[in-house]
């Protein structure tokens, strides 16, 4: 026999961790309810997407949409393809949202969306550098490199190419 308890917390970890199911709630409207996973990993709209963990937040306007994959022209030129999640249609603004752990700094082939970046600054967190990066004219742009012998030797101020899926690119509702 399960008992149901309803917690209340601003903390995400701990809403994450200890939950089933988490709500999402924005001036009282509940904006998703889905299990702790489902939650971070497809947002459905980019106020969940920016709630819920670390993204990369990349705005554009929808030029083509093939089954669930967008092509987006971001506001400085850059094109790139996301996951079609909560986009309107061709023609109309996207917040394209990206979390920082899914970005390559030795991208594949086969990944639709390779784009030159500078690093800007770079932390050491032990199982992970957190690098900041000028990409597509954002230089808050956030990658996370996992701390791996043989990986390749980054530094402040080096012009790389990354990269990432379309579908860890979720393609949401504009945000200004």
């Amino acid at each position: 026999l399960g008992i149901t308890t309803v917690y209340v917390t601003h903390d995400q970890t701990e809403a994450l961790t200890m939950s089933d199911r988490v709500a999402v709630f924005n001036d009282g409207v509940i904006q998703q309810l889905s299990s702790p996973d489902s939650l971070y990993e497809s947002p459905q709209n980019s106020f969940v997407a920016q709630f819920i963990g670390e993204n990369n937040k990349m705005n554009g306007t929808v030029t083509a949409i093939n089954d669930n994959v967008c092509d987006v022209k971001l506001d400085d030129g850059t094109e790139l393809k996301a996951e079609r999640v909560n986009v309107e249609g061709v023609g109309h603004r996207t917040t394209l949202s990206l979390r920082p752990e899914r970005i390559e700094t030795v991208p594949d082939d086969v990944m639709e969306n390779i784009v030159p970046g500078k690093i800007e600054e770079m932390i050491y967190l032990g199982d992970h550098l957190r690098v900041r990066m000028k990409v597509a004219g954002n230089d808050e742009f956030i990658v996370k490199v996992r701390n791996r012998s043989g990986e390749r030797k980054l530094s402040e101020g080096q012009e790389i190419n990354i990269g990432w899926y379309a579908r860890d690119c979720k393609a949401l509702d504009p945000v200004g």
